[in-house]
Parts: C-alpha cells; structure tokens; sequence
C-alpha cells in the first residue's frame, strides 16, 4: 500500500501578480488560492482560497501537535483578512493577514491552547491553482535500472489496484488520496479501506502534504515532485514508478 506522505510538488513556472493595491471598491484582484507557513509557539503551513465577494475558506495544520485546523473569514477592501479558527467544531482563535503591500503576512492566535504564531507566505498564482481538481488514476510506468525514466511497458491497470483510485485537491487546502495496492502473491487488494485525508500548502515552489491516517493525527514524511505534462495532466516518480492522473482518461 503507498505509504502515507509529505509530499512536495514542484511547479514548471510560477507567474505572480502582484496585489500591492487592492481595489479599494473590488476584491476581486484578491480572488485565489493563498498558501504559506506559520511560526512562534506553534508551527506548520496554511492554505486558504478567497472566493467571490472577498468569501475565505482555507485550513491550517499544525506539524509540532499534529493538528489540522479550518478558518472562515472574509478579506476587506483594503486587504486585511480576518478568519475564525475552528477545530472538530470548537472555536479555537483568529487568522489575521494583511495580504496588499507585499508579501503577506499576519498572526494566528490559538487562544483555545494559548499558542501565538506570525504567519507569511506569497501572493497566490494561476500556476499553483491548476492541482485545484478531481486527478483519475491512469498509469504507471517503471523507471530503467540506470535512473531514467522509463521503460516501454505503460501499466493502465491491473488487478492489483482498486478500481476508481484517485486524487483530489479542494480549495479550503484539504486533500483526498485514494490508492489502495496489494502487492502479494496472489494479488488481493483490500478495496474497503479508507482513502487518505489531509492538507497541502505552498512552500517556496513546491507543494508541501500533510497526511493524517484515519484521523490518528499520524504525520510522516516523504518527497514527490509533480509535474503538469498538459492541462489534463499530473505525474510524480515514487518508488522509481512513474505515476500518471489525468482529469479525463479518455483523452
């Protein structure tokens, strides 16, 4: 079964657009997906996207307690964003970033665990948005002996996979990874068994995952490096595999 993950992305460009003047009547030019870190008595990463008529909905995990926390808020006409914290339900503080000016940055107040922590980040891009979706399993492709990729045999599917087996990335910084594999001898893969649940951000041109198994609060770490072949298109290399999802199989 693949291991549970902290999983790096890394994009082919990144085309910023800069917010140092929001419009004072618009906050439109805010509109996207925001990702970034936090640090002082507590860290971890952030996401959030501002949606239509300045709206916020984004999570924040915590790698020092194993927390996955969600914020809803609004951004103001000058820029300054204010979110409520909440975990299982539970107000636990406030998110606040001044997102115009600059680069942004701002403060998390967990008053529930009486933690502060300042908050920075980038100003969000188009590039960055484009694993905003529902990725399909497609194939798998073995890596050559000598570390190129990769040999002629392309692998559509086999009885070792579950059916439907999937990735999908959501605005709020969640994600779900469905991937169930039997490698035994006969091949009998457990396809009752939960997908995987947890938050992804943006740290300094890569994507940064964090998996949480069955809601244990257990985090562990590995790197992948995806790439965007085309606009149907994602694929990362695990394992020495080359590992394809695409929006629509058929294509």
């Amino acid at each position: 079964m693949k291991k549970l993950l902290l999983i790096a992305f890394i994009f082919i460009f990144f085309t910023c657009e800069n917010i140092n003047d929001i419009n004072v009547e618009d906050t439109s030019q805010a509109e996207g997906l925001w990702s970034g870190s936090f640090f002082g008595d507590d860290h971890g990463t952030w996401t959030f996207s501002i949606v239509e008529n300045g709206g916020v909905v984004g999570s924040l995990t915590s790698k020092d307690f194993n927390e996955i926390y969600f914020m809803n808020g609004s951004v103001g006409l000058d820029g300054q964003l204010y979110a409520t914290v909440n975990k299982d339900g539970d107000n636990v503080g406030t998110f606040i970033m001044q997102l115009s000016g600059g680069q942004p940055s701002g403060i998390f107040q967990n008053d529930l665990a009486q933690r502060t922590s300042n908050t920075d980040g980038k100003e969000r891009t188009e590039e960055e948005a484009r694993i905003l979706n529902y990725w399909n399993f497609y194939s798998r492709q073995n890596y050559l002996p000598d570390g190129s990729c990769c040999d002629n045999e392309i692998l559509y599917d086999d009885n070792r996979f579950c059916p439907n087996i999937y990735m999908e990335f959501r605005e709020d910084g969640t994600f779900t990874d469905y991937f169930i594999a039997d490698y035994s001898d006969p091949p009998s893969p457990d396809c009752a068994q939960p997908a995987f649940f947890g938050t992804y951000s943006v740290q300094d041109g890569y994507y940064e995952m964090l998996y949480e198994q069955g809601g244990s609060q257990d985090l562990s770490e590995s790197d992948i490096y995806i790439n965007f072949p085309d606009e149907n298109t994602i694929n990362y290399e695990y394992q020495s595999i080359l590992w394809t999802y695409k929006l629509d199989v058929n294509q």
